[in-house]
């Protein structure tokens, strides 16, 4: 009888919740509409966070000053690719409360420090320290935040000469576009996508539908549409890409499958053509690998791993190639490349001694930093790592980058104003690395090739992108009409003048993207 009775109780408990949660939604509907906290919460622990914005913004109407969403609200902006300066007036209200969570201090400071408002970094930083002991882990970390903070101050004062393209509309999507790799010549581009017409095309738990991986090709100087690498290379789960061999043919991946997490693979091209990937062997994937990168002779591999006898987080090792094909025991790159902190993305350039890679730690000024590391054969030793500077690097989360042969362009993907609203592709040219010339081999002709009589000419050549450029003036060889000039990469008009025929005028293109065009003929026709 009690049994009965104690369900009776709680059935009646239930049905008046019910009828008391009605009555409210009722009440409210009379107003705005009601907002239930829970969605917010299961939004947020599922790390959806796009899907948590709109309901913790609609809670903050009914109440403003409510600590703990202004909080949450703050955490959705900074965990995002939306511009994190927006979770800045949130955590700034939130901090402002009687009873308030002392983690504001330090979230506030972090937004701060993606803004670049490094000061106001350093004192949120500083005000949540204040509660901490120097045995407390939190302190350790927001000492090294604070020295993030100055070295992005001084970063700021001296940045590198580069300019910035965004891969435009036909590249970049709305959805996050990242990790691009490049040929050495710029023949082909792959990145990884999360966007909506992957071969997945199901949004995951994260509000993010599965990653796949695209190529594209140039045209001129523009990028084409991308295109899914297929049911070879991408499954409906996560696949992303993380190195290409300098020759093209391999691509290595990270995936994220059901049965598999945590590991690095490869696929191989036959003519243009990924192939199924491969895992590669136990002596790399071991515990737990992101990212890798195989030199130009295909004898090493370096990768970011975490696994027993590490500095820190993640390291980066490398492995030579046995003569069976597999790869030996790897290497710790030691402590001159490796922090406590985190290393990732290893990425050897074509000269197979300059090694990038993202670190946590070194002089960084922010989150991952990009750095550059050197290889001296004569003592085995890698040189004190280099930030790349701001630009490339921010105060936020800068992990991987591509270079071109000659080190004068790179690609990388990052948040900036005018994108597209996620992480864009970009590519980013070196202004201090002399630009690429192309020789042009001119030949004046006249209309009547019955006619011997030397070709008279003044050759004038004007840069129409770079009109602080004077013309360059030619006098061709009166014998075959020949002339040769060197030209970087723009748009040109030539303007060819001889007595007895018409003036040519003629504009043509000399592409930055894509194969150098080393040696280009070109004939002009006089018309009397």
């Amino acid at each position: 009888m009690k049994k009965h009775l104690y369900r009776f109780r709680v059935q009646a408990f239930i049905v008046f919740l019910a009828f008391s949660y009605a009555s409210n939604v009722i009440a409210q509907s009379k107003t705005e509409k009601f907002v239930d906290p829970r969605e917010a919460k299961e939004h947020f622990s599922h790390n959806n966070f796009f899907a948590a914005i709109p309901v913790y913004k609609q809670l903050l109407k009914q109440e403003p000053t409510n600590a703990d969403y202004n909080h949450k609200l703050g955490l959705c902006y900074l965990y995002t690719n939306i511009n994190k300066a927006l979770a800045i007036p949130y955590l700034e209200t939130a901090s402002k409360q009687e009873k308030v969570d002392k983690q504001v201090w330090f979230d506030l400071g972090m937004a701060y420090q993606y803004a670049a408002r490094f000061d106001d970094a350093i004192k949120a930083f500083t005000k949540y320290k204040a509660g901490l002991t120097p045995k407390d882990k939190e302190y350790e970390r927001t000492e090294h935040q604070i020295e993030t903070c100055n070295n992005g101050k001084e970063f700021i004062k001296h940045p590198v000469d580069v300019t910035f393209q965004n891969l435009g509309k036909e590249i970049n999507s709305e959805y996050p576009d990242y990790y691009p790799f490049v040929t050495p010549n710029e023949s082909f581009i792959i990145f990884t996508s999360r966007r909506k017409d992957n071969i997945g095309g199901q949004v995951e738990v994260d509000g993010y539908y599965s990653s796949d991986i695209y190529m594209s090709t140039p045209q001129g100087d523009i990028w084409t549409r991308p295109k899914n690498m297929g049911a070879l290379v991408n499954t409906r789960y996560d696949e992303q890409a993380v190195s290409l061999t300098p020759d093209g043919q391999m691509m290595l991946m990270y995936v994220d499958h059901i049965d598999s997490f945590g590991n690095i693979y490869s696929s191989i091209s036959k003519a243009g053509v990924f192939q199924r990937m491969r895992k590669l062997n136990s002596t790399v994937n071991s515990d737990f690998e992101t990212a890798g990168s195989i030199s130009p002779d295909g004898n090493i591999i370096f990768f970011a791993s975490k696994r027993d006898g590490g500095l820190g987080e993640t390291d980066i090792y490398m492995a030579r190639k046995l003569p069976n094909g597999s790869w030996a025991m790897p290497q710790n790159l030691g402590n001159v490349v490796n922090t406590k902190y985190k290393e990732d993305f290893p990425e050897i350039a074509p000269d197979g001694k300059t090694l990038y890679f993202s670190s946590q730690g070194h002089d960084g000024m922010g989150d991952y930093d990009l750095f550059q590391t050197t290889w001296n054969e004569e003592d085995n030793t890698w040189s004190n790592p280099k930030n790349l500077g701001y630009p490339i690097n921010s105060a936020g989360d800068d992990r991987c980058i591509s270079f071109t042969q000659d080190n004068r362009v790179a690609y990388l993907s990052t948040v900036r104003d005018g994108g597209f609203g996620d992480l864009d592709l970009y590519r980013v040219k070196f202004n201090d690395v002399e630009d690429k010339y192309t020789v042009l081999q001119g030949f004046v002709k006249t209309a009547d090739s019955t006619s011997s009589k030397p070709v008279d000419a003044i050759v004038t050549i004007e840069d129409l992108k770079n009109k602080d450029v004077a013309p360059y003036t030619y006098t061709p060889n009166p014998k075959n009409g020949k002339f040769i000039m060197a030209l970087a990469p723009g748009k040109y008009q030539v303007t060819i003048e001889s007595a007895g025929y018409k003036t040519l005028t003629d504009v043509f293109f000399i592409f930055d993207i894509g194969v150098a065009q080393n040696d280009t003929k070109k004939v002009f026709i006089l018309q009397k």
